[in-house]
């Protein structure tokens, strides 16, 4: 496995939307002077029909192919550095299924960037269940582009976070904050509650009550986590009935970025991130980054200031293609 420590790794198949993914990329990589790998993976299996048996491809048709794609791959580099410039970009072709080989290049990266789907003739690239597998598995943050175009955050546009006083919370709370800094946005910190019932605990307090203190004591609490990590930075506190998922989407519209934990683990129901990654991944109006729970661990075990920027350094996987010829040439 060709190593991307500290590299940003987006998934380019030359779909509309893998498109978007990359222009995305390659201007987050020139704003935080950070290299750049475009990451091409070419699943021929995938593409078979089930009911066809498994044989081997023929010589010239795998060779054919494997030009095709690195063809791709060499068309996504040009369109990085038009969006870039002479930022260091890498070109990378596998031979691999999917979701694997960007699970397995996210073991160093600093980010993975995928689009919502891809049509990929020759990778089989399907981004939407791809997406849905790496930002729950990657070992560090994915970002996922929805839509054809999507602007970053800024004083006009800012981070949404979702928290929930998880683990996971607390490292989606550092990197939103880290990301709202860089792009002097305000960063808006967001829970929900769901309302219960209108019975009476034994203290004397209605379960909407209680479930809603908890809710802004979990607000505050990343509150306080972000202005400490960003001294400076604008935070806004948000407290909402609803649905998790709900008030994420609508709070995220207008915003440059959302960011959640793969899972969360609140002790109320009304406050868990299990599932609301998904759903803001199917429907969020912005770019959603997932931090994944390998994230989380590093967060809970190393609370230090470059948490977010160091993966996990062992590397495995399949063999790649040899690496495309880059230029700066368009």
């Amino acid at each position: 496995m060709d190593t991307q420590a500290g590299r940003v790794v987006v998934g380019y198949d030359g779909s509309p939307h893998a498109g978007a993914a990359l222009d995305w990329a390659a201007a987050y990589a020139r704003r935080r002077h950070l290299p750049l790998t475009v990451l091409n993976v070419v699943d021929y299996l995938g593409q078979l029909p089930a009911t066809l048996p498994t044989v081997p491809m023929p010589r010239r048709v795998e060779e054919v192919a494997g030009q095709a794609a690195q063809q791709v791959t060499t068309e996504g580099v040009h369109r990085a550095h038009r969006q870039a410039g002479s930022i260091d970009i890498t070109a990378v072709t596998h031979v691999s299924r999917v979701a694997y080989s960007l699970i397995e290049h996210s073991r160093e990266a600093t980010l993975l960037v995928v689009g919502t789907r891809g049509h990929g003739e020759l990778s089989g690239a399907l981004l939407g269940s791809v997406a849905f597998a790496v930002s729950g598995h990657a070992h560090c943050p994915v970002l996922v582009v929805r839509g054809d175009t999507a602007l970053p955050p800024g004083p006009d546009r800012p981070v949404v976070v979702g928290v929930d006083a998880s683990p996971g919370s607390d490292a989606a709370v550092c990197f939103a904050a880290d990301q709202a800094d860089a792009d002097a946005a305000d960063l808006i910190v967001v829970t929900a509650y769901q309302s219960l019932s209108a019975q009476i605990s034994p203290e004397g307090r209605s379960f909407d009550e209680t479930v809603r203190q908890a809710a802004e004591l979990a607000v505050t609490a990343a509150t306080d986590v972000a202005e400490r990590r960003c001294p400076g930075l604008s935070v806004v506190p948000r407290v909402t009935a609803g649905s998790v998922a709900e008030v994420l989407t609508g709070t995220a519209d207008g915003a440059g970025l959302v960011v959640v934990g793969a899972r969360g683990h609140g002790g109320f129901a009304g406050l868990r991130l299990g599932s609301v990654s998904h759903h803001l991944i199917h429907s969020s109006p912005c770019p959603v980054a997932v931090i994944s729970d390998a994230e989380a661990d590093r967060s809970e075990a190393d609370p230090g200031p470059s948490q977010l920027e160091q993966c996990d350094p062992s590397r495995s996987g399949p063999s790649s293609l040899p690496p495309t010829p880059t230029s700066d040439e368009d």
